[in-house]
C-alpha cells in the first residue's frame, strides 16, 4: 500500500497545482467586435439574467432586467451560447446580423423525462403513482463503494441503516416509507426488468437511473412481492453516434466516523476505587486500586508494571485507503448499439499490526472487479436483440472472528498488560487474551464470490399487425457461488513477571496453517417473461395496455427449489392530457404455500388530474407551469413471511432409543428397555398464506414560475398489513408442541412525504436547494396478546420494534427517598442514592419484571429528512447534502453503556462515566458507579435507551470541468476533476459510537469517512 499511499500523494499535489492553474487561466485578445441584443421567452417576454458565453472561453456576461446585453468577441468566427435555467440552451455564430434578438425556448424536459415503472415506462407528466428517481449521474460523485449506501438522502421515504463499515459487508438495510411488518421489510430489488437478490455491489458508473415505487398503483404488477416497495435499477445502453469512452480514477483515505472514548489505567482505576466502594467492598483487599499502585498508573514510567493502553485506538489505524477505477464505452449505429464497462474497487481496511512479518495480510481489505456489456442489435425493421451480460468477483479478507475481536477491543482493560513484553514477546494473561494477537497473528480467511448475471431479449414491433402493439421476451440467468478458505495460526504470549523478571507462557506458538475450506454454496436463478404492449390514440384519447407473464426458478444448494409465477396487467388511460386513469393488477403463485392456496389475486387503480393543462389555468400559466392531483388504492403482498420453505408443513423429529435426556419411552426400573418415538415440532396449517397490504396514496404534483424556480411534491400515504405470520400467543402450551403460526398479525401505517426543490440563475452563477422530509408511523393492531395482558404489556397500540424496559423517573437521591420507594432491590443491588429509581407500572410496590414497558422509539427512524443545495460559477461546481433523522432509540449495553462493561472486575470506562453521580454532584449525567454486573442499574432502562436523533453531512463535492480550448490541447473531449466527502460530520447525541448502529453492545465495524479525490476524462 506504500505505492498506493505515494501514488495518492502526488496525483493530489499535481490537482491541486492544477485546479490553481487552470482557474486562473485567461484569454488576452484585443476585442474587435461589440455584439448587442435581447434575450426574451417565446412569447417575448425579456428573461433578466440569462448567461451568454463566447464559446471556448472564459468570455460571458449576463443580461440585465429588460434582457439586454452586450459582449465583446475577438474573432467572427466565435460562438455564443445562451443559457437559462429552466429553458433550452441555444448557440449562435458572432457573425450573424444584428440586433441578436434572441427568444429561448421553454426546457419542458422534466415533464416529458420518461420514468421507469413496473414492467414498462411512463412520461412524468402521466405518472399517477407515487414514484421517486434519481439519475446515475447524481451517484458516481458519491465517494461510497456501495450503490445501497449511495442513495442515502436522495431519495424521499427510503430510509437506508447502515450497520457496518467493513469493506464487502457495508451494504444499507433499506426500508420504504416505514415498517409495515415485524417479519421482512426488505423490498423488491429488479435490475433491468429481472428480478436480483441485491443491487449494492453495483458499480454507479453502470446506473442510468433508480426508480422506487411506493405506493400501489406502482407496485400491484408485482403482486405478492410488492407490499415493501419496489427498487428499480435501469444500467446504461448505448445510442446511435461517434463511440463514447468515459475513465474515471478515485483515490480516497477512510476513517472511522465514531471511536469510542475509552479512559486511560488511571481515571479507569479511580472510578473503580468509587464503585468498589458504592458496592461495598473492602477496598483494602484490591492492591490495583492501592495508594501506590494509583500513583504508578499516574506516573505511568513503568509501561510494563503499569500498563497503560487504549486497545481500540491501538489497533485502528489512522487513514486507510480506497481506489476505484472505471472505463465506459458506448456508441453505436443504427444497426448495433453498444454500453461495455469495466470496473475496480479495491479497499483496505482500518486494522495495524496486519502485516506484522510480511508472511501474510490479515487485514479487512476487499476488492472487486465488475463487468458490464449490454448490447443492442437491430435484426430487421420489425426485431431488435439485446443481450445484457454482467459479471462481478468480489474477494473479502480478513483475521477470523472480527465480532469476538471487537468485543476485546472495547472490553479488554487498560491496565492489565502491554502489547509487548520487556523481550519483545507478546504479551497476555491467564484468561485474557491479546487483542493485538487477535488481529496480527490469528490467520485470516479469505471469501471469493462470484456472480453473473445474463439477459437475452427479443423486442418484436408487431405494427404490421395492428399499429401500436408489441411484444417483448426475455430469458435471464443468475449464478452466485462462493467459499471461504481458512488458515489459522497461534502466537506464542507470554504474562511477564516484573519480581522474577522472568516469563509464563500463556499461550503456545503454532505456524500457519491451512485449515480447509468451506462448503461451496451455489444459487442460480432462471426467468422468463413475455411482456406484450399495445398503444391506441383514438381522438384525444390516448390508451396504453399491457400484459405480462414471468416465471422464476431458483436453486440452491442450501435449500430447497423454488418456483414463482405469475401474470400482471396495466391499462392507462390519458384524456386530452388532463385527466388519467390507470388499472394495474398482478396474479401470482407461489409453491411455498399449499396446494390450493398458491395464487393470490392484487388489483389496484389510479386517477390524476392535470389541473394546469385546463383552459381556465392559461391564465396562470407564468405562474403555475404544471399542477396536478393524484390519488391510488390498491391489495399487494408480502410473501417474504420466514426463512423456512414450506411453512405450512408439519414438522415431525426421531426420538432416538438411547440419549443422554429423556428422548425416548422407557419400559420397566429392573433392566428397562426403551423404545423410540417420533416428536411434532411444528403443527401443519395448510391456510398458511402471504401478507396482504391495503394501501392507499394521496398525492400532488407541481412546478411554479417557468419550471424552474419552484417544484413540490407531496404524498400522504396509509397503508394496513394484515395477515402477519406468527406463533400464536394466546394459546396454552400444555401439549409440549411448539406454539402454532398463523396469519393473525395486524399493523397499520401512515404518514406523508414533501418534496421541494428550487434553482435558478443569477448572472454567471447557478443555483439550486433540494429538500425533502418523510414521516412513517406504525402500529401494532393484532399482536395476539393473551386475555388479562396488563395495557402495559400488550404490543397491540404500540410501534414495530420499539424497545421495552424500566422506564426511569430519575435518581435517588437519598436513602430515606429509597426506603419510601418501591423495592428495587430484586433487580440488583445494592440500592445507594444516585441509582436510577423506576416506574412502578403496577403499582405493586416492587420492581420487577411486571414493570416492564414500552420505552421509546424502535431503531428504524420515523422521521428522514434532507437538504441538498447546489452551486455552479465557471466551471465550478459544490454540492452537499445534509441528512438526517428523528424518532429513532438506539440501546447501549455492555461496554457500549454500563461501566466496567457490565462485566465483574472488567470491562472498560468512558468519558461519560467520570461525570457520575455523587452527593456534591446531583446534576450529574451518569449514575452512581457499580462493579456489580447485575445491578438494577445494568437493566435496559430508558437512561441507557439513547436519542437516535442524528444531522449527518452525508456528503460534499467540489468539481471543476476544465475550459474546452484547454481540454482540445489534450486532445480530450472534457475533464473533470472532484474533491469530496463522505460522512464528513454528524451530530448526535450518542456518545463514542454511531446513532445509526443496530449493535447495541458497540461490537460492530463502525461506517467509515471518506475524503476522496476523483478524475473523470471524456475522449
Amino acid at each position: 500500500m506504500g505505492k498506493g499511499i505515494l501514488s495518492f500523494s502526488y496525483v493530489l499535489r499535481v490537482t491541486l497545482f492544477l485546479l490553481f492553474v487552470v482557474s486562473h487561466m485567461s484569454l488576452y485578445a484585443q476585442s474587435d467586435k461589440i455584439i448587442s441584443g435581447v434575450v426574451s421567452d417565446q412569447s417575448g417576454v425579456p428573461l433578466p439574467g440569462v448567461s451568454i458565453v463566447v464559446k471556448g472561453t472564459a468570455t460571458g456576461t449576463v443580461t440585465d432586467f429588460d434582457g439586454n446585453f452586450s459582449i465583446s468577441v475577438s474573432s467572427p468566427k466565435a460562438v455564443l451560447v445562451f443559457s437559462y435555467v429552466g429553458f433550452i440552451t441555444q448557440e449562435k455564430p458572432a457573425s450573424s446580423k444584428q440586433p441578436f434578438n434572441i427568444a429561448l425556448e421553454e426546457d419542458i424536459q422534466s415533464l416529458n423525462e420518461v420514468v421507469i415503472v413496473g414492467y414498462g415506462s411512463q412520461k412524468k407528466e402521466t405518472v399517477t403513482g407515487a414514484i421517486s428517481t434519481i439519475k446515475g449521474s447524481e451517484l458516481t460523485d458519491v465517494p461510497t463503494s456501495n450503490l445501497s449506501t449511495a442513495i442515502t438522502g436522495k431519495l424521499p421515504g427510503v430510509v437506508t441503516i447502515q450497520s457496518s463499515g467493513r469493506p464487502g459487508e457495508d451494504a444499507a438495510n433499506i426500508f420504504i416509507r416505514g415498517q409495515s411488518t415485524w417479519v421482512d421489510s426488505s423490498p423488491l430489488i429488479i435490475v433491468d426488468g429481472v428480478e436480483r437478490r441485491t443491487f449494492s455491489q453495483i458499480a454507479p458508473n453502470e446506473v442510468e437511473s433508480i426508480s422506487v415505487l411506493k405506493d400501489a398503483s406502482s407496485t400491484a404488477v408485482y403482486g405478492v412481492k410488492g407490499a415493501n416497495g419496489v427498487i428499480l435499477i435501469t444500467t446504461k445502453r448505448g445510442e446511435v453516434g461517434r463511440q463514447k469512452i468515459s475513465v474515471s480514477a478515485d483515490l480516497g483515505a477512510q476513517q472511522p466516523i465514531n471511536i469510542p472514548n475509552f479512559l486511560g489505567s488511571y481515571d479507569h482505576l479511580l472510578l473503580r476505587k468509587q464503585a468498589s466502594i458504592n458496592d461495598g467492598l473492602n477496598i483494602e483487599n484490591d492492591p490495583l486500586i492501592s495508594d501506590e499502585s494509583l500513583e504508578g498508573f499516574r506516573l505511568g514510567e513503568d509501561i510494563f508494571r503499569y500498563p497503560n493502553l487504549k486497545w481500540y485506538d491501538k489497533a485502528i489505524k489512522s487513514l486507510s485507503f480506497q481506489q476505484k477505477y472505471n472505463v465506459n464505452i458506448s456508441g453505436g449505429t443504427e444497426k448495433v448499439k453498444y454500453f461495455v464497462s469495466l470496473g475496480y474497487l479495491n479497499q483496505d481496511g482500518m486494522f495495524k499490526y496486519t502485516n506484522t512479518h510480511n508472511r501474510y495480510s490479515s487485514d479487512t481489505d476487499f476488492k472487486r472487479f465488475n463487468f458490464r456489456s449490454n448490447l443492442d442489435f437491430k435484426v430487421n425493421k420489425f426485431q431488435t436483440l439485446s443481450a445484457n451480460i454482467s459479471g462481478r468477483k468480489d474477494t473479502k479478507n480478513g483475521f477470523p472472528n472480527i465480532s469476538n475481536v471487537f468485543q476485546s477491543l472495547i472490553a479488554q482493560v487498560p491496565y492489565a498488560f502491554p502489547i509487548y513484553n520487556p523481550d519483545g514477546s507478546y504479551a497476555a494473561i491467564a484468561g485474557q487474551g491479546n487483542p493485538i494477537v487477535k488481529i496480527a497473528e490469528s490467520g485470516y480467511d479469505r471469501t471469493d464470490v462470484n456472480n453473473y448475471d445474463i439477459v437475452g431479449s427479443l423486442k418484436n414491433d408487431l405494427s404490421f399487425i395492428t399499429d401500436g402493439l408489441t411484444l417483448d421476451m426475455n430469458l435471464s440467468y443468475n449464478s452466485s457461488t462462493g467459499s471461504t478458505k481458512s488458515y489459522r495460526e497461534q502466537a506464542g504470549t507470554f504474562q511477564y513477571n516484573s519480581v522474577r523478571d522472568d516469563y509464563d507462557q500463556i499461550t503456545e506458538y503454532s505456524p500457519l496453517s491451512y485449515t480447509g475450506e468451506s462448503p461451496t454454496t451455489t444459487f442460480t436463478r432462471l426467468g422468463i417473461q413475455a411482456n406484450m404492449r399495445y398503444t391506441k390514440t383514438i381522438g384525444k384519447s390516448k390508451i396504453n395496455t399491457t400484459l405480462v407473464y414471468n416465471q422464476q426458478n431458483d436453486k440452491s444448494n442450501t435449500s430447497n427449489p423454488f418456483v414463482l409465477m405469475g401474470y400482471a396487467g396495466r391499462l392507462e388511460y390519458d384524456f386530452d392530457g388532463k385527466y388519467l386513469a390507470e388499472i394495474n393488477a398482478g396474479y401470482n403463485g407461489s409453491e411455498n404455500f399449499a396446494p390450493g392456496n398458491q395464487f393470490g389475486f392484487f388489483p389496484a387503480a389510479s386517477l390524476g388530474y392535470v389541473i394546469s393543462n385546463e383552459n381556465f389555468m392559461m391564465p396562470l400559466s407564468s405562474v403555475v407551469t404544471f399542477l396536478k392531483i393524484r390519488g391510488s388504492a390498491g391489495l399487494v403482498g408480502n410473501d417474504k413471511i420466514g426463512g423456512s420453505r414450506f411453512l405450512w408443513q408439519g414438522l415431525y423429529q426421531y426420538l432416538p432409543a438411547t440419549g443422554s435426556r429423556l428422548q425416548y419411552i422407557g419400559f420397566g426400573t429392573t433392566n428397562p428397555s426403551s423404545l423410540g418415538g417420533i416428536y411434532e415440532t411444528r403443527t401443519e396449517n395448510r391456510l398458511l398464506t402471504w401478507e396482504k397490504s391495503l394501501k392507499q396514496n394521496i398525492g400532488l404534483d407541481a412546478k411554479f414560475f417557468g419550471n424552474r424556480l419552484l417544484d413540490i411534491t407531496i404524498d400522504v400515504f396509509n397503508e394496513h398489513r394484515t395477515d402477519i405470520l406468527m406463533s400464536a400467543r394466546s394459546l396454552l402450551n400444555t401439549t409440549g408442541i411448539p406454539s402454532p403460526q398463523y396469519n393473525i398479525g395486524e399493523v397499520k401505517n401512515w404518514g406523508y412525504e414533501i418534496d421541494v426543490s428550487h434553482r435558478n440563475t443569477i448572472g454567471e452563477v447557478g443555483y439550486s436547494l433540494r429538500g425533502w422530509y418523510s414521516f412513517a408511523r406504525n402500529e401494532i393492531i393484532n399482536y395476539d396478546d393473551p386475555s388479562g395482558t396488563p395495557v402495559m404489556q400488550k404490543y397491540a397500540g404500540y410501534r414495530i420494534g420499539q424497545y421495552r424496559g424500566y422506564k426511569v423517573l430519575g435518581y435517588f437521591t437519598s436513602q430515606e427517598e429509597i426506603d419510601n420507594s418501591p423495592d428495587h432491590s430484586t433487580l440488583g443491588g445494592p440500592i445507594i442514592p444516585g441509582d436510577l429509581r423506576y416506574q412502578d407500572t403496577n403499582g405493586d410496590n416492587k420492581i420487577t419484571e411486571a414493570d416492564i414497558q414500552p420505552i421509546g422509539f424502535s431503531q428504524v427512524p420515523e422521521i428522514i429528512y434532507s437538504i441538498t443545495p447546489e452551486v455552479s460559477w465557471k466551471g465550478f461546481t459544490l454540492n452537499a447534502t445534509l441528512q438526517g433523522a428523528a424518532n429513532a432509540s438506539v440501546l447501549f449495553t455492555s461496554n457500549a453503556g454500563f461501566e466496567f462493561g457490565g462485566a465483574a472486575g472488567g470491562g472498560q470506562v468512558t468519558t461519560m462515566h467520570q461525570d457520575y453521580w455523587t452527593v456534591d454532584n446531583q446534576n450529574a449525567s451518569y449514575p452512581s458507579l457499580h462493579l456489580n454486573p447485575q445491578h438494577s442499574n445494568k437493566n435496559v432502562n430508558s437512561f441507557h435507551l439513547k436519542s437516535g436523533n442524528y444531522v449527518r453531512l452525508r456528503n460534499v463535492q467540489l468539481s471543476f470541468e476544465l475550459p474546452e480550448l484547454f481540454c482540445k490541447k489534450l486532445n480530450i473531449k472534457n475533464m473533470r476533476i472532484v474533491l469530496s466527502g463522505n460522512n464528513l460530520k454528524t451530530w448526535s447525541k450518542v456518545e463514542g459510537f454511531d446513532p445509526e448502529t443496530v449493535d447495541q453492545k458497540g461490537e460492530s465495524y463502525p461506517q467509515q469517512k471518506v475524503y476522496n479525490l476523483g478524475i473523470n476524462i471524456n475522449l
